[in-house]
């Protein structure tokens, strides 16, 4: 059980409310399975707004330092797991909801979710902690209550799916949640860091031309051979990814840089050629009054001689002509030739 101050609360409902963009700092979250995730207690209402609807309810101004949520993880080993269909592990998950729902209140329950996307499928309750009108976590989570709850809930959840208590008053450390997830990590490390070590043999073997007859050992050298491919496929789509990706940054680019050198040309040629109507266009408004104005100076840039050899340039030289007419008109200038 963790007990979290208002500040703390958004953090822990980013993580529990999770869908499959969230970006997780915890190794073990599989975001194509976080879709599998499911509730059992949820509201509309971000976490610190139900807090805060509850509260006023109530009619409660808590200190900034109180403690506002608590937090609990009820999970098992993956062992039970596997001997649990769908149905019966929601069923499993469903009864503990119901167990703090009938202990502490369930409109004190603030979300409970159930976890699909890690190692093993756990649930996060969080609950206020309100008790006879007042927030009390000090009170209502001493270890004396925790202890006690630890036992009313195996009695009336955990014995009836075949767990066992954990002995009462052990030593032993109660891990947080994020030394449990740490833990978790470790493990699964270490597993991997084995399974490794028994596939390179096979993988060497294989490069060697070593084929062994016996059915397992073939076997490991297939799976071996399956997995590297996977990893070399992997990392080659990554790179095609990359490699994509800055080509059509340089292709951007090398357009720009097109556009800009065009429009240099083009600005270089009519300071020289006109530098009355550049000083315009660049320190004046050639827009409006000054659009006739603009146009011809466009078009001072070709000389007759040049436009005369040059299609496209005519067909400039007449669109400029028909935005000035139409400009004109808009202006209220026009007038028939």
């Amino acid at each position: 059980m963790e007990k979290y101050h208002k500040s703390d609360i958004c953090p822990i409902e980013k993580e529990n409310e999770r869908n499959e963009n969230y970006e997780a700092d915890n190794p073990q979250i599989d975001t194509e399975r976080t879709r599998n995730n499911f509730h059992l207690v949820r509201h509309y209402e971000s976490y610190t707004e139900y807090i805060n609807q509850r509260l006023k309810e109530n009619n409660l101004k808590p200190r900034k330092d109180a403690v506002f949520m608590c937090s609990f993880v009820i999970g098992s080993d993956g062992e039970f797991f596997k001997e649990l269909n769908e149905t019966e592990e929601w069923k499993f998950f469903y009864d503990a909801t119901e167990y703090f729902a009938s202990k502490y209140g369930r409109e004190n329950i603030i979300s409970a979710v159930v976890h699909k996307d890690e190692t093993n499928p756990h649930l996060h309750l969080n609950l206020i902690p309100l008790s006879g009108n007042r927030l009390c976590a000090k009170d209502l989570f001493c270890p004396k209550n925790l202890r006690a709850l630890q036992t009313e809930l195996y009695d009336k959840v955990g014995k009836k799916y075949g767990l066992e208590r954990g002995k009462e008053g052990s030593q032993a450390k109660h891990l947080s949640t994020a030394e449990f997830k740490a833990k978790k990590i470790i493990e699964q490390a270490e597993g991997i860091k084995e399974e490794v070590k028994e596939y390179a043999g096979a993988l060497k073997a294989a490069y060697n031309g070593e084929f062994p007859k016996n059915k397992n050992k073939l076997k490991e050298q297939v799976i071996a051979l399956v997995a590297e491919n996977k990893d070399l496929n992997r990392r080659l789509e990554i790179s095609m990814k990359e490699t994509l990706q800055y080509a059509n940054e340089n292709r951007d680019l090398r357009k720009d840089n097109e556009r800009k050198t065009q429009g240099y040309r083009i600005a270089a040629k009519l300071q020289k050629e006109n530098p009355r109507e550049f000083d315009m266009i660049v320190y004046g408004k050639p827009i409006g009054k000054n659009l006739d104005g603009f146009f011809a100076s466009v078009l001072s840039m070709f000389t007759p001689e040049v436009t005369s050899k040059s299609k496209r340039l005519k067909e400039i030289e007449e669109e400029i002509e028909d935005e000035r007419d139409r400009q004109n008109r808009l202006n209220g200038n026009y007038y028939s030739k």
